[in-house]
C-alpha cells in the first residue's frame, strides 16, 4: 500500500511529494519571504539608527564646545626668559615683565662631625634640651646619655612635623653630620638653635656641637650652609617680595614660578585662537560626516541603484533640513555664519575658512564671542548665540527619551513584532502542510485502491468481450 511519505504518488501518480514542496515553496514566497525581508530591513534600520545616534552625538559635542564662553576665554602664555607663567581660563590680565632679583631659599643648617650614628651623644648622666625655633614656634628636643645621632634626628622629625627636615650625612669614613633644613622657603623659615640646661646635670653640649660654629673657639659647632630668604622680583617695575618662588596671589588667575636670579622675562598673553579654530574645523568635519550618512540613509545611488535604509522616512529625511535651518539662519544684525568663514556649498558640504574667522576675531573678539555663545541685551534679556541655538536644536534629537531615542524604541518594537509574526506564520505554514501531507497519503491510497479495482473490472470486461467475439 502506498501509505508512506517516501512512496507518496505511487498510487495516484499525481499527489506526489514534489507537488507538496512546490505548493509550500509558493506559499513561503507569498507569506514568509515578505516578513523575512522586513525583518532584514528592520535589522539594518536599527544598525543605521545606532550609527546616526553616534554621529549626532559627535556633532552635538562639536557644537556644544563652541557654545560656551570658556573656549573664547582660554589664553596662551609665552615667556622670553626663564620665568614660568600659567594663566587660568578667563583671567583678566595683560602682558607684563618679570625681573628676578633674588630667589626664595630654604634654611639649611649643618652640625659638626659626630663619631658614629649609634653611639651616645653625651656622657653618662648628662642631659639637656635643644631649642629649635622656626617661624615664631619653638620646639624643645630633649636628649640624655641614651640619645644617639639617629634617635636625635628622629626626635626632631617627630617634634617639628612638617616645618623642619632632619637628615644624617656621612661626611667621611665613620664621620657623620646632622643637617637641618626648613621644609618651606622664605625669610621666616630661618632656624635658630639654642642648647639649654634642663635643670639636671648640665647642658651636655658635646664639644660644642649644639652651639654656633666658630673657627677658633668652636670648630665643631653648627653653621648655616644656606640662609632662608624671600624671593624678590620686579613686576612691571614694581618691587615685590614673597616667601616662595611660586606666586599665585599677585594677580587672580596668574601662577608665576621664578627660576633664576637675574632673569628678565617678558610675558606675552594672548587669546588662544588655536583652540577655537580647531573646534570650528571639528564642527565642519562632524557636520559633513553626519550629512553624508543622512544622504546615504535616505537617498538612492544613481550609479548603483542602492536605496538607503531610511528612504521615504520623513523623520530621518527631516533631520538635515531641521539642522540647516538653524545653521544658515541670519540674526537680527543681518549676520550669518558665512560672514565668519563657515559656509555650506550647493552640494551640502560645509567648509571653514580660518583666515576669514581670525580676521573677525582679531577685529572684535568680544563681538564674536557674543555671536557664538550668546549675550544679554540692554533690557537684561538673554540673546542666544548661533552655537547655543545649534546645540539646543541637536539636543532635541539626542539623549534619553528624545526623538532619536524614541525612534530607536519604535524600530525595536517593530523588530520584535516582525519576529513574532514570522514565528506564527512559519508555524502555521508548517502545520498546514503537515496536514496536507497526511491527507495526500490518504487520498493517494484511496486512488490506488480505486485504480486496482478499475483494473480488475477492466480485465473482466475485456474477457467478456472476447467470448462474444
Amino acid at each position: 500500500m502506498s501509505g508512506s511519505i517516501s512512496s507518496l504518488g505511487l498510487g495516484s501518480g499525481v499527489l506526489t511529494s514534489d507537488v507538496i514542496n512546490k505548493l509550500k515553496k509558493a506559499d513561503t514566497q507569498r507569506i514568509i519571504t515578505p516578513i523575512k525581508t522586513r525583518i532584514t530591513t528592520n535589522t539594518q534600520a536599527q544598525k543605521a539608527e545606532k550609527l546616526l545616534a553616534s554621529l549626532m552625538a559627535s556633532f552635538k559635542a562639536s557644537a556644544s564646545a563652541l557654545s560656551y564662553d570658556t573656549i573664547f576665554d582660554k589664553l596662551t602664555v609665552s615667556s622670553s626668559g626663564q620665568a614660568d607663567v600659567k594663566v587660568d581660563t578667563g583671567a583678566n590680565v595683560k602682558s607684563f615683565t618679570l625681573d628676578t632679583k633674588a630667589l626664595a631659599k630654604k634654611d639649611i643648617t649643618s652640625f659638626g662631625e659626630f663619631n658614629g650614628k649609634t653611639s651616645p651623644l653625651v656622657g653618662s648622666g648628662q642631659s639637656g634640651v635643644l631649642d629649635l625655633s622656626i617661624d615664631g614656634v619653638t620646639h624643645k628636643i630633649k636628649y640624655d646619655d641614651t640619645t644617639t645621632l639617629t634617635t636625635l634626628a628622629q626626635s626632631i622629625t617627630d617634634a617639628t612635623g612638617s616645618t623642619i627636615s632632619a637628615s644624617i650625612l656621612e661626611t667621611s669614613a665613620g664621620k657623620y653630620s646632622l643637617v637641618l633644613s626648613s621644609v618651606a622657603t622664605g625669610a621666616k623659615q630661618a632656624i635658630t638653635i639654642k642648647d639649654t640646661n634642663d635643670g639636671t646635670n648640665g647642658s651636655g653640649t658635646l664639644d660644642g656641637h649644639f652651639d654656633a660654629y666658630d673657627a677658633t673657639k668652636n670648630p665643631n659647632g653648627y653653621k648655616i650652609v644656606q640662609a632662608a630668604t624671600d624671593s624678590e622680583f620686579l613686576y612691571n617695575g614694581i618691587d615685590i617680595k614673597r616667601s616662595s618662588n611660586e606666586i599665585s596671589d599677585l594677580i587672580l588667575g596668574v601662577h608665576i614660578t621664578l627660576k633664576a636670579k637675574g632673569d628678565s622675562s617678558n610675558i606675552t598673553i594672548k587669546q588662544d585662537t588655536t583652540g577655537i579654530t580647531d573646534a570650528l574645523n571639528k564642527f565642519a568635519t562632524t557636520y559633513n560626516t553626519l550629512v553624508q550618512n543622512l544622504d546615504d540613509m535616505t537617498g538612492k545611488n544613481k550609479q548603483t541603484g542602492a536605496i538607503g535604509v531610511f528612504n521615504g522616512d520623513s523623520f530621518v529625511r527631516g533631520i538635515k533640513n531641521d539642522l540647516n535651518s538653524v545653521i544658515t539662519s541670519i540674526n537680527n544684525k543681518n549676520n550669518s555664519l558665512v560672514d565668519y568663514g563657515i559656509d555650506i556649498d550647493r552640494h551640502g558640504v560645509m567648509s571653514f575658512d580660518k583666515s576669514i574667522f581670525e580676521s573677525k576675531l582679531t577685529a572684535n573678539p568680544n563681538s564674536v564671542k557674543a555671536l557664538f555663545t550668546g549675550s544679554t541685551d540692554a533690557n537684561g534679556n538673554t540673546v542666544p548665540g548661533w552655537f547655543t541655538s545649534i546645540d539646543n536644536k541637536v539636543n532635541e534629537y539626542t539623549g534619553f527619551n528624545k526623538q532619536l531615542s524614541n525612534f530607536a524604541t519604535d524600530l525595536k518594537k517593530q523588530g520584535t513584532n516582525l519576529e513574532t509574526n514570522y514565528t506564527k506564520a512559519q508555524t502555521s505554514l508548517d502545520e498546514r502542510y503537515a496536514i496536507m501531507k497526511t491527507r495526500f497519503i490518504a487520498y493517494d491510497g484511496l486512488i490506488g485502491k480505486l485504480k486496482a479495482k478499475f483494473s480488475s473490472l477492466q480485465s473482466i470486461i475485456s474477457a467478456q468481450s472476447s467470448k462474444k467475439g
